[in-house]
């Protein structure tokens, strides 16, 4: 059959045998728990991975152990020769389904009900972050080879189960296996990638991250340094909890401008892609989705609105406080002068700021305004990633975006969020990253996980869609 007709009989096959075999599929994974920070159900939900893999026709189909969780792989070869070559990432761990109370289902029975206002929909713990997408991009991929009749390119299959604590065993897993990932042409994550008024975007990248603890006890600065007192002495003790609030407050304004010495100084600027792609996602900026839908808040930092917002958004860092916590906390009162206050920070790097050069000018920013005793514990963190959206991998995503159907896509040329893509894109590595795929779901690590029925069928075909679309653009770039 060739290429031209095979696409549109995928979608039909797709919506034949949805709710007889594929949403099955999905229901069987997210009943099987997997909290990688307990271990919880792993194993079993790694050797579920494999049978699945194993059932696709994958072949070399493996479960390597490195820190916590194994790394699951197998390979899936094209049926025709010089095909393009992708790693299909993926994870199958999840958070914890605490608070249990705050679910109206079971958390691991992939119930399937009405969900005001999208509509049917499954709802379990890992069924959109990120089982659903998993199990949906290897149901596109066998229907193609039973419609089409032939495997059009190369998967390799990666599945992690470290995701949600860090991606540990994946980050010496790409160490380990280097000179080989860096044969592949590119790598996919399958997401659900509409928001919500339904617009499809594509993700070409990610901001870096730098995670900090920060504690203030008593010492040579003065301050209770082995138990908390009687809030009394506050008239002649020195406050941990007003020296940390201090020490914060020299690394960023009332103003929300950072201060740290020499934070900006190995930005780069955008280049003329950058300024392309970021003036086509103004053009479709929904500022009132944004608001009133996903952030619930009143209005943008700094005044910021329309397309300086967006632009503040994904150019510029973070400095975020996360965590901030010192003496009594329950009910009624209780007069104490604390003698620790700790903080958690996270702060978002973009290219080509380092997250341990971004950490060794802050700690000397502190002891320059006299912050040497402020102790500074610097956590997993990773570097920013970042694809060339003319890329064959880019291409074949934004053409399946932008013949879906669908009106106001866009391609993110970073995605303000964190992940491992960086452990592929940077070298020695270093090829594209690409995140699509249609689908509406919501509540990510919260109770009553989400992901629509309808929004599985479109996640499937948009994945058929991406896959076909990259064995076009490959064959035309061979034959020029």
């Amino acid at each position: 059959m060739k290429q031209k007709d095979w696409l549109q009989d995928v979608y039909n096959h797709i919506e034949e045998n949805f709710y007889d075999t594929h949403l099955p599929r999905v229901k069987k994974l997210v009943q099987q728990p997997s909290i990688a920070g307990t271990g919880e159900g792993i194993e079993e939900c790694s050797q579920m991975v494999m049978d699945i893999l194993k059932e696709l026709g994958c072949k070399d189909i493996d479960r390597e152990y490195f820190v916590h969780s194994p790394v699951v792989t197998g390979m899936l070869e094209a049926d025709v020769e010089d095909a393009p070559s992708i790693i299909m990432y993926g994870m199958y761990d999840v958070q914890p389904a605490d608070p249990y109370d705050e679910w109206t289902v079971e958390p691991f029975e992939g119930v399937i009900k009405d969900f005001p206002p999208y509509g049917e929909s499954m709802v379990a713990r890992g069924v959109a972050n990120s089982k659903g997408p998993l199990v949906c991009f290897i149901n596109a991929v066998e229907s193609i080879k039973k419609v089409a009749g032939y495997m059009p390119i190369n998967i390799f299959f990666i599945v992690e189960g470290e995701e949600e604590m860090g991606s540990e065993s994946l980050i010496e897993y790409t160490k380990k296996y280097s000179d080989k990932l860096s044969k592949f042409d590119a790598v996919f994550l399958n997401g659900t990638r509409q928001d919500e008024n339904g617009k499809p975007f594509i993700i070409l990248g990610n901001k870096g991250m730098l995670f900090l603890d920060v504690e203030v006890t008593g010492g040579d600065w003065g301050g209770p340094t082995e138990v908390d007192l009687h809030s009394s002495n506050a008239a002649w003790v020195g406050s941990p909890t007003w020296r940390l609030v201090h020490a914060l407050a020299c690394l960023r304004d009332a103003e929300d401008n950072i201060l740290v010495d020499g934070f900006f100084d190995d930005m780069v600027p955008l280049t003329e892609e950058d300024e392309h792609l970021t003036q086509r996602m103004i053009d479709v900026f929904d500022e009132n989705m944004y608001l009133n839908k996903r952030l619930h808040a009143k209005k943008f930092m700094k005044d910021l609105s329309g397309g300086d917002a967006l632009r503040e958004l994904l150019w510029h860092p973070t400095f975020n406080i996360a965590g901030i916590w010192a003496g009594y906390q329950g009910p009624a009162t209780k007069t104490v002068l604390p003698y620790k206050a700790n903080a958690k920070l996270d702060i978002r790097l973009l290219p080509n700021q380092d997250a341990d050069d971004i950490y060794d000018k802050i700690r000397a920013h502190l002891d320059k305004h006299g912050f040497e005793d402020v102790k500074l514990i610097q956590r997993q963190g990773g570097k920013y990633a970042k694809t060339d959206s003319s890329t064959q991998a880019a291409q074949a995503a934004i053409m399946a975006m932008d013949n879906s159907g669908l009106e106001g896509g866009s391609p993110w040329p970073i995605f303000p969020g964190h992940g491992p893509a960086y452990l592929f894109t940077s070298e020695p590595i270093g090829i594209p990253f690409v995140s699509y795929g249609l689908g509406k779901s919501g509540r990510i690590h919260a109770p009553d996980e989400w992901f629509t029925i309808e929004g599985m069928i479109d996640n499937e075909k948009s994945c058929s869609a991406y896959i076909y679309y990259l064995e076009k653009i490959h064959n035309e770039s061979k034959n020029k």
